[in-house]
């Protein structure tokens, strides 16, 4: 499914289910959009030690999945924009809000994330194939992310939260921050008057 109907590359080193607690558990995880104006590194969304999801799993026949939580440790969130408003998180969110559950009736999949925790995660973002911002954090959490919001708001949902994070971190002086104040300014300037 991740290749066809997400048009990327997923890999999974080691995968467990716990029936007993809802959870499904990947390990060394990769992955990668696929996206022709990026370059290879840019494209790797997620690298990840471990994700674990817990929800649900007794509805992944019907046409709509809720996720309680989903939980990505040791992880490498990479987003990179290609251009205004486009990035490899936009066409992973558009994919994602396009996956049919019956290619037969093509019945659309409405998923809910009522949780997102990140642990020990740096986060890169770049803009048009410069790095702009490199930070480590040791935890990020996101509430409430729903395949009906449009891409741009779920991408606000995260981003947000990662430059309050860069912000506390500039205000403390931390060493697991790179950033390019300027070209972040110019950044932040163009995207808020693209919407």
């Amino acid at each position: 499914m991740a290749s066809e109907q997400l048009n990327a590359d997923l890999e999974v080193g080691e995968l467990e289910v716990n029936s007993l607690t809802d959870g499904l558990t990947a390990k060394n995880v990769r992955f990668a959009t696929r996206v022709d104006a990026l370059s290879e590194p840019e494209n790797q969304l997620l690298l990840a030690k471990q994700l674990v999801l817990t929800g649900d799993w007794q509805a992944l026949g019907s046409s709509r999945v809720d996720i309680s939580k989903v939980a990505v440790s040791g992880a490498q969130l990479t987003v990179a924009y290609y251009d205004t408003g486009r990035s490899n998180l936009h066409e992973f969110l558009e994919q994602m809000n396009s996956v049919k559950v019956q290619k037969v009736n093509s019945v659309p999949l409405n998923w809910g994330v009522d949780e997102w925790l990140m642990e020990d995660v740096t986060i890169n973002l770049f803009d048009r194939g410069e790095p702009i911002l490199s930070v480590h954090v040791s935890e990020l959490a996101l509430q409430d992310l729903q395949s009906m919001q449009n891409p741009n708001a779920q991408v606000k949902e995260l981003l947000w939260p990662i430059l309050e994070q860069v912000a506390e971190q500039v205000r403390n002086g931390s060493p697991d921050l790179q950033v390019d104040s300027m070209a972040l300014s110019r950044f932040l300037l163009r995207e808020a008057m693209a919407f």
